[in-house]
């Protein structure tokens, strides 16, 4: 029952005798009841832009997103890390180059012994942002300095001395330049039933595959309940187009809140039940 086509790059979408008209460089792709927008970038405002939804365009772009740079580094030994010979992935707080590490050597099963030892790493959003470039073209200059900070950054987080990391047989650095959301509505979806249009994805709740899924899910089972209306007071399923964007409070990658973010929850909700 689904119809899939790829690859194809929607370039504009037009109203007209109450359907969405598609299509993908002049090419027509099709005539459909609804349009979703599952995307959170620059190419869902220029499709918003001319697509005569203002309200959803708005919210679009309240949407703010952070710049993090990744970088991928493969050791001939294990890193050093003490007690924690099962350290598989972790949070670094602290440190201004590193937000999170990844041991994804540790996901192979049964991996040759004289293997490298492949790690990622995340820097923060404020180091992203600061060391900011194009990244369809960053600067070999931006690309060294950036892998010199991060690698001392993972140093300081293994509380090592400076300069005492061994150096990695192969690096690749990358900007993400759409990073995890440093806002959120926190609602599963947005929905203009006016215009039969919709967004979801997962920085409507926050950022994490489980939000993905959530926001998807809960689109496709709002918008079936307003197709089975029959369009009869369509204003009742008007979702989010008002709806105030909040500050994430949480770690770079992924803005999870985290254990104190649960304790003072955990906190409150004694205190409303005491």
């Amino acid at each position: 029952m689904v119809s899939i086509v790829r690859p194809c790059w929607i370039s504009n979408l037009e109203p007209f005798n109450g359907m969405w008209h598609l299509s993908e460089n002049v090419k027509p792709r099709g005539q459909f009841d609804v349009v979703v927008i599952a995307h959170n970038g620059k190419c869902a405002n220029r499709l918003l832009g001319s697509s005569g939804l203002p309200q959803i365009a708005r919210q679009m772009k309240r949407l703010e997103l952070s710049s993090i740079w990744a970088l991928l580094a493969a050791f001939e030994d294990p890193l050093p890390l003490g007690s924690a010979s099962t350290f598989e992935g972790a949070f670094v707080k602290g440190v201004d180059s590193v937000s999170w590490m990844a041991n994804n050597s540790a996901k192979r099963l049964n991996s040759q012994s004289d293997a490298p030892h492949c790690w990622t790493f995340f820097s923060t959003s404020a180091y992203g942002k600061r060391n900011k470039v194009p990244q369809e073209n960053i600067p070999t200059a931006t690309a060294e300095k950036v892998k010199t900070g991060m690698l001392e950054g993972v140093e300081a987080a293994l509380g090592r001395p400076k300069g005492s990391l061994q150096k990695p047989v192969y690096t690749q650095v990358q900007l993400w330049g759409a990073a995890p959301p440093t806002n959120t509505p926190s609602i599963p979806c947005i929905f203009n039933p006016h215009g039969r249009a919709g967004i979801c994805g997962d920085w409507l709740l926050g950022s994490s595959v489980e939000s993905a899924a959530l926001s998807g899910m809960a689109l496709a089972n709002h918008i079936a309940d307003y197709l089975g209306s029959d369009g009869v007071r369509p204003e009742e399923f008007a979702v989010g187009l008002h709806k105030d964007f909040q500050s994430l409070q949480g770690h770079d990658i992924g803005q999870f809140p985290g254990l104190e973010s649960m304790e003072k929850e955990q906190v409150q909700a004694y205190q409303l039940t005491s």
